[in-house]
């Protein structure tokens, strides 16, 4: 299908890298797992993690995880497919089977095999061609992820690929960024496993002429969907297994890092993911509409930064009385300071406005636990946060709970108020006083009476205050942004060609470091 825009589609959210089963997994929670997913995603895999870790040598030995097949499996694999045919809800919340491949990854890369439906096999073949073979009769996808490690050890071998099997490929996870070796965003946060190198990654794979989109998703710990771990942006028709699935075969999906950048770009009339055979002009269209302010747009020719759009102005280029903000919650007590009773807390409370309206709510969350409502321009929230939880790359660790937010869109104007109530406190934060500044709150008071009744200490007894204010709960509103500041539509003309097939990408960025990646688009005339 070819369209000028994004009407002809809707934005969905998804996750399609999360483990639910493995090392430290709790299978009998797999409902309430999805139930935490659903608050605020559209699309999720049930993803099977069929490894175990072992024990070798003496002394207690050193760990190994297990390849290849296990008897026990086979009933992992049966409880991942009848959850997600329980939790698959048509135009609600849409979910697929699916599995890591436990066969020889470190050879050929790390791949998911997912299934459109329920009823096809975990198939723990040893290597990648037979598997892809295996997969050609099944309706399945075969999805390569953290692609830049060394090839032969765990780098993605582009000289084995099926572009049918494998329409698309992740491009940032919990791992970091595979774009390319010298791609902004960094891929550092598994020194196990090494730096990225040259081989395997996603522009790697283009250079070898490969149709492959992007995505984000997770690899890593806390719930589907987790700030900051990655999640894919899937244009398509409807919220229904059969459109998302098409939609992942035609390659309309992006990937964004953590705050949702709504991107949408064609050439000539021809969507993200388009394979364009015929002649066209190499015009190209790029719609950005960013949750908080936009940095810059960035066009790339066969892996090359060909054109460069920036977003620095702050003054409203459009009449609009919406202003954007990101809501934080959390910090608080920690144990590096001592033996608190807690360091977890619940939050319950609503935001809202006086003399204008919330419009829209995006939730920023991290681990589980976390629920929210919106409606009326009033949104009602229960989130949980922690300092106790050391944030794993491994899938069985938690995720950093440090904080947990909203970015709220409010319509007002300067007799606008954006009123906080949690946990009994009346929290203010005026427009006009907020499109200059962004407001905090610390809870120092709730911090001297837990000093006080945890450990015995008075006023009189502490002569550093850091311990109080290190130790108190925060809420922060940060900076209300006009939405002009936030989104823009971009023209790149007379794209450059070059004598063979070409590909172009779009990267986008906010200010704050948040990233998205459009799928290419390819021309071969």
């Amino acid at each position: 299908m070819r369209s000028d825009s994004s009407d002809s589609y809707q934005l969905f959210w998804g996750d399609f890298h999360k483990h639910m089963t493995g090392p430290g997994a709790d299978r009998t929670e797999l409902d309430t797992l999805l139930r935490y997913a659903s608050q605020h995603l559209d699309v999720s895999v049930v993803q099977c993690y069929p490894f175990k870790w072992y024990r070798k040598g003496r002394e207690g030995g050193i760990r190994e995880e297990s390849v290849g097949p296990d008897p026990e499996f086979e009933s992992w694999w049966d409880d991942i497919q009848a959850a997600s045919e329980r939790n698959n809800q048509s135009g609600e919340f849409v979910t697929f089977p699916a599995y890591e491949w436990n066969g020889n990854r470190g050879r050929w890369g790390d791949h998911n095999v997912y299934y459109k439906d329920e009823g096809y096999p975990i198939d723990q073949t040893r290597d990648l061609p037979s598997l892809l073979e295996n997969m050609a009769s099944r309706d399945a996808l075969v999805l390569p992820h953290h692609t830049a490690y060394n090839i032969g050890n765990r780098g993605k071998d582009w000289d084995v690929h099926d572009e049918v099997l494998s329409p698309l490929t992740e491009v940032y996870s919990s791992h970091g960024s595979s774009e390319s070796i010298d791609s902004p965003v960094a891929m550092d946060d598994n020194p196990d496993m090494g730096p990225r190198t040259s081989g395997g990654t996603f522009v790697d794979g283009l250079d070898q002429g490969h149709h492959v989109g992007a995505i984000a998703s997770n690899d890593g710990p806390g719930l589907p969907g987790t700030w900051g771990k990655g999640v894919a942006g899937i244009w398509a028709t409807e919220l229904t297994r059969e459109a998302v699935w098409q939609a992942l075969r035609d390659r309309r999906t992006y990937g964004v890092t953590g705050d949702r950048i709504t991107l949408w770009w064609s050439i000539d009339s021809h969507p993200l993911g388009s394979h364009i055979t015929d002649a066209v002009e190499r015009n190209a269209t790029v719609e950005v509409d960013c949750p908080l302010p936009l940095d810059r747009i960035e066009l790339l020719h066969n892996g090359d930064v060909e054109h460069v759009y920036t977003h620095q102005d702050d003054t409203p280029v459009e009449e609009s009385n919406r202003y954007r903000m990101l809501i934080e919650f959390g910090w608080g007590p920690t144990p590096e300071y001592g033996d608190f009773d807690e360091t977890t807390f619940d939050w319950s409370g609503t935001i809202s406005a006086t003399n204008g309206t919330v419009t829209a709510v995006q939730p920023r969350f991290s681990g589980f636990g976390q629920e929210y409502d919106f409606r009326n321009g009033k949104c009602d929230f229960d989130v949980v946060t922690s300092r106790n939880n050391q944030s794993y790359l491994l899938p069985e660790g938690n995720a950093d709970m440090t904080t947990q937010g909203f970015i709220v869109e409010v319509d007002g104007n300067d007799e606008t108020v954006v009123v906080i109530d949690v946990e009994g406190e009346r929290l203010e934060v005026p427009l006009e006083r907020a499109q200059q500044e962004n407001h905090l709150f610390a809870f120092e008071t709730e911090s001297c009476n837990r000093l006080a009744a945890e450990f015995e200490l008075q006023d009189e007894d502490i002569a550093n205050r850091d311990i109080v204010y290190h130790n108190a709960r925060k809420v922060r509103a940060g900076q209300a942004h006009h939405e002009s500041v936030c989104r823009t539509t971009v023209e790149f003309e007379d794209l450059p060609a070059s004598s063979g097939e070409d590909y172009y990408y779009v990267r986008a960025a906010q200010r704050n470091g948040q990233y998205a990646w459009g799928s290419p688009i390819w021309i071969d005339e």
